[in-house]
């Protein structure tokens, strides 16, 4: 009885793992991906080092008024990579403002009073003009789509940009003071 009883129990654990064996090699096997697109990215920003006014000679103070003393200079994005909402430049440095309200970049080791350097940019295809980016420190993406987009290759290459020596109006109640001007300015790549 028990030689009948452990070959009923061989026979059925056979079984048991013959149909388990034929229902592994029958089984079908998927595998899916996972795909994100995230709102986000970068571009390089390339800027010249340092600029001087009048190849580094004195400049008279009755030569400013008018900003006949300007630079002009391109400011490079490459490498443009991502997917963004709306790009923009941000524009930051110290700023003063002169007495008719003209915001102007001016570092605080400035030993000028009242003078300072207005930045301007003209735009491009794709980057919106701004005559004192000082007063919001922003150059804005041009017709971005609402939704973002992941063109970042448009986003290639110059933007130029003109810094002038300004006193704002000039007036000479505006308490101006010669010196030595320094004005440091910073680019950054954003979105949003």
């Amino acid at each position: 009885m028990k030689i009948k009883k452990i070959c009923n129990i061989l026979a059925i654990t056979i079984t048991l793992l013959s149909s388990i064996n034929s229902m592994a090699a029958n089984t079908i096997s998927q595998t899916i991906n996972f795909n994100a697109i995230f709102y986000g990215g970068t571009c390089e920003i390339s800027v010249p080092a340092e600029l001087s006014f009048n190849n580094g000679k004195p400049i008279f103070d009755n030569e400013i008024p008018g900003e006949g003393y300007f630079q002009k200079f391109d400011i490079s994005l490459t490498n443009c990579q991502g997917y963004f909402m709306a790009p923009k430049i941000s524009v930051t440095g110290n700023t003063i403002t002169t007495n008719d309200g003209a915001r102007l970049f001016s570092d605080s080791v400035s030993t000028t009073k009242g003078y300072g350097v207005r930045l301007i940019t003209n735009g491009n295809a794709n980057f919106n003009a701004n005559t004192n980016i000082a007063a919001n420190s922003i150059i804005s993406a041009k017709n971005w789509p609402t939704l973002g987009s992941d063109d970042m290759n448009k986003l290639n290459g110059p933007l130029e940009l003109t810094g002038y020596l300004s006193c704002g109006a000039c007036t000479s109640s505006a308490g101006l003071q010669n010196g030595e001007l320094k004005a440091t300015v910073t680019f950054t790549f954003l979105y949003n």
